[in-house]
């Protein structure tokens, strides 16, 4: 897996650059935002992600790490592929994306380059619970209070609970236990849950 690249800039086109390492140029596809930043001669520090299809190999590059997983989770849908996964990255920052698949927002999906309805369907189905789940974990800080309740339900769905239940187990739990993280949160609804 190449994960890092280092090099110059040697030629720009319309989806990609040319990066020259040690004399051996790589063609890495990068978003339009960061294309239009790049020129030939400049050095630039890209994280990589290698597809390889039959047809051939293809590097994708970002500027940062957390563009990149953006990216890696976008492949897991079923329908998407690189190409349209660059295009809506180009589109929305990955906060932003994650924050619209949270809150089931179709609308700002379907403004997207590639995405009807049926996609974002598509897209919140099958990220809002790894979203949602690797939110917390990597910021290693408390949601605001509808990030951490919209967390919780999605949790307790993925469990196999329908969303009346799950939104009604997390808001009495939000009652009786103000403040508290997402371990906690889901702890109570399903103690409330096993109750029932």
């Amino acid at each position: 897996m190449i994960s890092e690249l280092r090099g110059t800039v040697s030629q720009v086109y319309p989806d990609s650059v040319t990066l020259d390492i040690h004399g051996i140029g790589l063609q890495v596809y990068v978003t339009p935002g960061l294309l239009g930043t790049l020129s030939a001669g400049m050095e630039i520090h890209l994280f990589t992600r290698l597809i390889v299809k039959e047809d051939g190999w293809s590097l994708y590059g970002f500027k940062a790490q957390e563009e990149r997983a953006c990216f890696e989770l976008l492949l897991n849908v079923k329908g998407i592929g690189p190409k349209l996964a660059l295009g809506i990255m180009s589109k929305l920052r990955p906060d932003d994306f994650y924050k619209a698949v949270l809150h089931q927002d179709q609308k700002a999906l379907t403004g997207l380059p590639g995405v009807g309805k049926k996609t974002a369907a598509r897209i919140i189905v099958e990220l809002r619970d790894r979203i949602g789940l690797g939110m917390s974990k990597e910021s290693g800080q408390a949601l605001p209070e509808t990030d951490l309740e919209s967390e919780a339900g999605v949790a307790l769905q993925a469990l196999g609970y329908s969303w009346q239940e799950a939104r009604d187990a997390v808001k009495k739990a939000m009652e009786e236990h103000p403040g508290s993280d997402l371990e906690t949160l889901l702890r109570e609804a399903l103690r409330r849950l096993a109750r029932t």
